[in-house]
């Protein structure tokens, strides 16, 4: 009898799978910017912040690049104030994200997009390190990195997703591993446990409504059953959710979205009625295929609820001897309760519309589908099956995932004038307050850094609200005298005025 061709042989199979398994891994969100580049003509890793909230994440770390925290309050809107520090309505979390990238390298244009995409790669090389998928779980998690809408969607962009994305993966390794290990299925390591709340702490900072991830480790850590040591960790739990939304907030100057404008009603019927209003319109909106206009976004929340269906599934349903039978598996339910917990919070105390919920759900919703995917050769057929096909149906999100970069102007000059224009401003600290809440990358660049840019200024009564300076730029007013005197002009942008000393 012949020998089997060496190339046939499942060991070198093997071999060969886990060779190309890893770095496939975690080079795949390069796959995916060299996907964009081809797509779009353009080189993704140029690509410059040009949406608001971008341009505001990098003139921050551009000024702590710069002077540390030395530098006025970037308040985001004017009139409203961190009551600590400069960080504006932001807070801490684009300095959770990107401190580490400033104090390595250069603040170029593309300094957040490229920070953004080696997050990723090395929350993927842990990923791999710490969870250990097989081969074909590998090569499964990279295609769905690559080819995930939502990811595919914000990679290029200097926006917080990245990051989100990024510590996502590393918790959900984690947690896999910490599971086996209480379950005896891996020997117990001293490191899991704290490396798994650090983690999940990082991810909170990062976006508030990740608190959620703490729950499925809470129920490993009180061994998946109800008992007193679970109730008290719960109560724990919430104790800690507030204490550090307190302390969070000492940092973060407010915003008037929905949250802030409850918390200003003046009865406490007032506030219910406003969190029932906004409950229910939420629901229509996440509901409704054309309440943005926008299929590939419905599919999105479509696809959120498909996969706490599935993990709702998996929680209560087993296949046993062939038929499906009624069980409680609590790995499930954690991590279904997780997801549930965030789809509320985005329901009730935030905005759905737009890509407001579609962005603040898609790291999570990654999240959910990693943790099954890192279960794929341990399940059975129709398991797989059902996720294969959420996999495919959530592809129908790619429109809106491919279509933005074919018109993306992040890659026009930027026709920043180069100038020093210190010398209006000094170098104490100082805030400039523009009319209106538009502006551009060119004026990010070359206003000072020890400056805090405002946006928000709209009409008289607004003048004197605490800015330092004001540009006045073409088409603008001037602010009224009796606040302000002319200090200078900015060449090609405007006049700046100076706050009159009271």
């Amino acid at each position: 009898m012949s020998a089997e061709p060496k190339s046939l042989r499942p060991g070198n199979e093997g071999r060969r799978l886990r060779l190309w398994s890893a770095p496939l891994l975690i080079l795949s969100p390069v796959v995916t910017m060299l996907l964009l580049s081809l797509l779009s003509g353009n080189n993704m890793f140029l690509s410059k912040p040009y949406l608001n909230d971008e341009l505001d994440y990098w003139r921050l770390m551009y000024s702590i690049s710069e002077r540390g925290f030395d530098f006025g309050s970037t308040e985001h809107l004017v009139g409203y104030v961190a009551p600590i520090g400069p960080l504006g309505s932001h807070g801490l979390s684009p300095v959770a994200a990107w401190l580490w990238y400033v104090l390595l390298f250069p603040m170029t244009d593309s300094a957040l997009v490229i920070a953004g995409v080696l997050m990723l790669m090395a929350a993927l090389a842990l990923l791999y390190l710490i969870a250990r998928p097989c081969p074909r779980e590998a090569l499964l998690i990279a295609l769905f990195t690559a080819l995930y809408p939502p990811l595919v969607r914000y990679i290029n962009l200097s926006m917080m997703e990245m990051p989100c994305y990024a510590c996502v993966i590393v918790y959900m390794a984690l947690l896999l591993r910490y599971e086996k290990e209480h379950s005896g299925a891996l020997p117990r390591r001293g490191w899991t446990l704290p490396l798994l709340f650090i983690c999940g702490l990082y991810c909170t900072v990062l976006r508030m409504s990740n608190v959620v991830l703490f729950f499925p480790a809470i129920l490993i850590f009180c061994d998946n059953r109800l008992s007193l040591k679970l109730l008290l960790c719960l109560v724990l739990y919430a104790l800690g959710t507030l204490a550090f939304n307190y302390c969070f907030s000492l940092f973060v100057a407010p915003y008037p979205d929905v949250l802030y404008n409850l918390m200003q009603s003046e009865s406490l019927g007032e506030l219910l009625r406003g969190l029932w209003q906004n409950t229910r319109d939420n629901i229509l909106n996440f509901l409704n295929p054309a309440s943005d206009n926008s299929l590939p976004q419905a599919m999105a929340r479509y696809f959120y609820l498909l996969l706490l269906l599935l993990l709702f599934c998996k929680t209560l349903l087993k296949k046993e001897g062939g038929r499906l039978r009624l069980t409680w598996r609590w790995e499930y339910f954690g991590i279904f309760a997780a997801g549930a917990g965030c789809l509320a919070i985005v329901i009730m105390i935030y905005f759905v519309f737009d890509w407001r919920d579609y962005r603040t759900l898609a790291p999570m919703a990654y999240g959910l589908m990693l943790w099954l995917l890192l279960r794929w050769n341990g399940e059975g057929r129709v398991f797989r099956t059902s996720l294969a096909a959420l996999m495919v149906f959530g592809l129908l999100m790619a429109p809106e995932a491919f279509s933005h970069v074919a018109s993306d102007p992040r890659f026009f000059p930027d026709e920043s004038t180069g100038l020093d224009y210190s010398q209006l401003f000094g170098d104490e600290p100082c805030t400039l307050g523009l009319y209106g809440t538009e502006y551009d990358l060119a004026l990010m660049k070359d206003v000072p850094p020890n400056v805090g840019i405002c946006g928000g200024i709209y009409e008289e009564n607004t003048h004197g609200y605490g800015m330092d300076y004001i540009l006045s730029r073409p088409g603008d007013p001037s602010p009224s005298p009796d606040y302000y005197e002319f200090a200078g002009s900015m060449e090609g942008y405007g006049d700046v005025y100076r706050r009159l000393d009271p």
